[in-house]
């Protein structure tokens, strides 16, 4: 079984870290609807020619760029396609049985009651809603379009439409957010009590307005010490409030993890339908081409301009040890022999150096990484690549 992830490019404004594939000309959306139809009807018949089971699909996840920026309409037709063209099958989410999980991403600023409402008959079932911060200013300093009493308003508008698993997103670990606002963001969060909590730690990636501040100089990162703080901060405040982490940057109510998310760490396979969306079948990973226009006109003639790369065995294996890891669940040590096959010596003693450090835990056979230490988690997995 697998998921489908379906990236929507279109963004009115652009926050000052996001460096994923967006574009402003919203005037293509109808053209973009009908480009990604044709999509999903040629990898479905594509995909059925290798065999049953991967024409199984158990998560639908809409991301973005900012897929409220279209109508209900168009998000409509595309969901509707996927459903003609893929069997869907139960995600056994806490609350869904029987259900497929089917996300999609939405601003703030978009949310209407009316929105909101169409968006659950449409039959999407579960909702992230970017917030980012509760602090105002530091929404403005972002570019976000949104504020907090929209963010807040639009959380209850979903909930009234009858939405019962929302995921909120806030990051830490910029200049200028202290611990004050951040166990704010966190309470004020918590009081809203979604089911969900994603936190990413800020990063300065190339070709975004933070890089450019930053070489600068009139950007200046938070310390790593004071993002770790904040880090800590997290986990403790979520953990009183009844959060589960299950991953680096993920928390749930229990029963009530990403299963779109949650495969991407377990290598099930998945396939991105979109301008600069990737697929992986478990050993060849594609990615769609960038560029609007393109892709577009490439299904108006039944071409797709995509490339990709048949991973090694190290390749593999290092992917394996970095998605388990970032797990709260951790590594399956039983799997490992199986990947290890061909392989020069050395992973065994670098496991049992970390596990003697510290750094990594062994237990009911898994390897994982301890909780206190799950900041510095890259450092750690960079240890074990082969």
């Amino acid at each position: 079984m697998a998921g489908i992830y379906i990236h929507i490019p279109f963004c009115s404004q652009f926050c000052v870290y996001c460096d994923f594939y967006s574009t402003s000309m919203l005037g293509k959306r109808d053209a973009y609807a009908d480009a990604v139809i044709k999509e999903i009807e040629f990898r479905s018949l594509d995909i059925k020619k290798s065999g049953k089971e991967r024409n199984l699909v158990k998560t639908i996840y809409f991301g973005g760029g900012t897929p409220s920026v279209m109508s209900s309409v168009q998000l409509k037709q595309i969901l509707d396609a996927v459903k003609a063209n893929f069997t869907l099958v139960q995600s056994n989410g806490a609350g869904m049985q029987g259900f497929p999980e089917i996300t999609i991403e939405v601003n703030p600023d978009d949310v209407t009651r009316d929105y909101a409402m169409k968006l659950k008959n449409a039959g999407f079932n579960r909702v992230s809603l970017g917030v980012q911060s509760f602090v105002d200013d530091h929404l403005r300093w972002m570019n976000r379009r949104h504020d907090s009493e929209k963010a807040k308003n639009a959380y209850r508008l979903l909930r009234d439409a009858g939405f019962c698993n929302i995921s909120i997103d806030l990051i830490f670990g910029f200049e200028g957010l202290s611990m004050d606002q951040w166990r704010g963001n966190i309470s004020t969060a918590t009081d809203l009590a979604p089911e969900h909590i994603s936190c990413y730690q800020l990063g300065i990636e190339k070709n975004t307005r933070l890089y450019k501040d930053y070489l600068s100089g009139s950007y200046e990162p938070l310390p790593d010490s004071g993002s770790y703080e904040q880090y800590s901060m997290l986990q403790q405040m979520l953990f009183a409030k009844g959060y589960i982490q299950y991953e680096v940057s993920s928390f749930c109510l229990p029963g009530k993890e990403s299963r779109h998310n949650s495969s991407y760490w377990d290598f099930t396979p998945y396939y991105g339908l979109g301008p600069a969306a990737h697929s992986f079948d478990g050993n060849v990973r594609e990615w769609n081409n960038k560029g609007i226009n393109k892709y577009i006109t490439g299904w108006k003639q039944g071409v797709r301009h995509f490339n990709k790369e048949q991973l090694t065995m190290e390749n593999r294996f290092n992917e394996f040890v970095m998605l388990s890891l970032r797990t709260v669940k951790g590594m399956d040590l039983a799997l490992v022999d199986g990947y290890l096959k061909g392989f020069p010596g050395g992973f065994i003693d670098k496991l049992e150096r970390l596990a003697y450090t510290g750094d990594l835990v062994k237990e009911g056979g898994f390897a994982r990484i301890p909780s206190h230490k799950l900041f510095v988690s890259d450092a750690i997995i960079r240890e074990l690549f082969v």
